[in-house]
């Protein structure tokens, strides 16, 4: 018997330039869930993968932006993106 392959692609769209980004063969388990954005360099979150994980069954979503010493962040229970400036 063959063995099945699945190839699994993350899209997002970015919160900063509000273009799409597409990253092929992407596994959130191995990669996690912070990636930068293609076109601006913003670190953002993968959202809609960590909304359909196995380890998410509710769809918990506690994102949101803090400010610390006049920095944005973007912080939830899948971690912490650097500082937007």
């Amino acid at each position: 018997m063959a063995k099945e392959i699945v190839i699994t692609e993350a899209v997002e769209a970015c919160p900063y330039c509000m273009q799409e980004n597409v990253f092929p063969n992407y596994d959130v388990e191995k990669q996690g869930y912070i990636v930068q954005c293609k076109h601006c360099g913003g670190q953002m979150m993968l959202c809609d993968e960590c909304l359909h994980a196995d380890d998410n069954p509710t769809s918990q979503c506690d994102w949101h932006e803090e400010v610390r010493n006049g920095l944005s962040f973007g912080v939830c229970f899948r971690g912490i993106t650097e500082p937007r400036y």
